[in-house]
């Protein structure tokens, strides 16, 4: 019985340890360059929410929903919100990234050849707004600007601001989004012209219609 006590003592006595050794390894600090105050998340969401389509999205949903855009506007803002939510559970339940969501659902092998997916998702992605950006350049300043050489100058100043850190990349949202605020203001002119009785009449487009309009907003403004 002796024997026995001292055992279940040594076994007892082990399992805190091995228990502490988990949660220093889940609790590892993150460092203060990874950092930024929650009053920053919103601009960085947001400066990825509004893209260099916003300048003609309006056009582009009409064509889909006509007068009824408005509800598709909605239904896609209300999408957004379901989106972020299931983003913060996911990263909240595996306690990381989509990186580590992967690894936590498929394993180590397979998580790592699903998330090298989005590389090129990225790499497409930075490339359409690139020369959507540079072709607004041409249209309405430039005719003349070279398309290689800006990329390549345009590539440089976003790989020294990447490499300045993330709270250099949040920086760079916040004031890429709070300095060009002003230019709402310039929607103020059209108001003498708004008419409510224009929306009407209210949902005379099909839900296909109306769902189509969303997912144009989606790709315009994102």
């Amino acid at each position: 019985m002796n024997n026995a006590g001292v055992g279940a003592q040594f076994y007892h006595s082990q399992i805190p340890n091995h228990e502490t050794e988990v949660n220093q390894i889940k609790e590892q600090p993150i460092p203060d360059r990874l950092k930024i105050s929650p009053f920053l998340v919103f601009y960085l969401i947001m400066s990825m929410q509004i893209g260099i389509g916003v300048l003609s999205y309006q056009r582009h949903i009409a064509k889909d929903a006509g007068y009824d855009a408005w509800i598709s506007i909605l239904f896609a803002g209300g999408c957004i919100h379901v989106i972020l939510w299931m983003i913060y559970k996911i990263a909240e339940t595996v306690d990381g990234d989509f990186l580590t969501a992967h690894k936590y659902l498929l394993g180590n092998l397979i998580g790592k050849a699903i998330s090298s997916i989005f590389i090129g998702y990225f790499f497409m992605y930075v490339l359409a707004i690139a020369r959507t950006f540079i072709e607004v350049i041409q249209v309405w300043m430039f005719p003349n600007l070279s398309t290689f050489w800006f990329s390549f100058g345009f590539m440089i100043l976003c790989t020294y601001i990447i490499f300045g850190g993330f709270r250099t990349v949040v920086g760079i949202a916040f004031f890429g989004l709070v300095l060009p605020s002003y230019l709402l203001l310039t929607f103020g002119w059209a108001i003498k012209f708004s008419n409510f009785y224009n929306l009407l009449p209210i949902w005379d487009h099909s839900v296909k219609e109306l769902l189509i309009g969303s997912g144009t907003e989606f790709f315009c403004t994102n």
